[in-house]
């Protein structure tokens, strides 16, 4: 038997996931219940829920302070398989 639910959510985030779910020739009501399958499936969220770090710009500087170590790493142990 088949059930309806009601809820709240942005209405961009609506519209996005409308027009991604017509571009992959479903409505938002069959994604909505594949997740709810997989969530059942899963016995709680089917996907890892995290806090995520935002991005740090890494200069290019440290980039290439970075670089020297590692080639300065490499160098010492193709020197050490050399002897």
């Amino acid at each position: 038997m088949d059930s309806n639910m009601t809820f709240r959510i942005d209405s961009e985030v609506k519209a996005q996931m409308a027009a991604i779910c017509d571009a992959l020739g479903m409505s938002t009501s069959t994604a909505f219940n594949i997740f709810a399958n997989a969530f059942v499936r899963a016995k709680g969220m089917p996907f890892a829920v995290t806090i995520q770090e935002p991005v740090t710009a890494v200069s290019r500087e440290k980039m290439l302070v970075d670089t020297d170590q590692l080639l300065s790493e490499f160098a010492s142990d193709y020197k050490r398989m050399a002897e």
